[in-house]
């Protein structure tokens, strides 16, 4: 019997359109090659701002001197903020599960404070789930092993009990090893994906 569900953040409860935040910049004086360096060949991730090594102001402070920015450090964060959008099939789907009030509801994700601040304030279903399992909190990032045991402890469930929704093959696949059941969310496919979504949790 499922009693737990994981969602994942990006692509799966909010859409990530990175070219927003890429366009603002590019208004600001980057060009395409400082951002497909500095963005797109590791440096962001190489950063450590989504695995909790490096604060935000720090985080901020890179990026602009990193990137040669003609723009305030609050102007970056903002641009970097607006990148997010509803998925509203999922957000549906989060606000009747949490009024049903029958799965433990529990969010896991690859994500910075200054994201993760923003989309609780945006988006008001975000607040509807139990825990969040944070990368930067947990120290870890998906597909790495140690983030999946840290959520289990930290959110406190029987992995054969849960089911973990996600955009990405990796990570589910990480998900599977510890006996989660997983659902690789492809939101061009939503009615698909509702079909295996509903078999699972209501039949396993």
């Amino acid at each position: 019997m499922i009693r737990s569900i994981i969602f994942d953040l990006g692509n799966v409860l909010v859409n990530v359109e990175y070219e927003r935040f890429r366009n603002k910049l590019f208004e600001h004086s980057v060009s395409k090659e400082s951002y497909d360096n500095f963005f797109l060949n590791g440096n962001y991730r190489l950063l450590g701002y989504e695995a909790g090594e490096i604060s935000t102001d720090e985080f901020i402070k890179r990026c602009v001197s990193g990137l040669d920015l003609k723009m305030s450090e609050n102007e970056f964060a903002h641009a970097f903020n607006d990148m997010f959008s509803e998925i509203r099939p999922m957000s549906e789907i989060v606000r009747k599960l949490a009024s049903e009030g029958s799965f433990n509801l529990f969010l896991l994700s690859n994500t910075s404070p200054l994201h993760f601040e923003h989309a609780k304030d945006e988006f008001d279903y975000i607040n509807l789930f139990h825990k969040f399992g944070l990368s930067y909190e947990l120290k870890s990032l998906k597909p790495e092993k140690e983030i999946y045991e840290r959520a289990i402890k930290h959110f406190g469930i029987n992995p054969i009990e849960t089911v973990f929704i996600d955009d990405l093959k990796e990570n589910c696949l990480q998900a599977e090893n510890f006996g989660i059941k997983t659902i690789n969310y492809d939101k061009s496919h939503h009615i698909d994906f509702l079909v295996e979504f509903e078999k699972i949790i209501y039949n396993s």
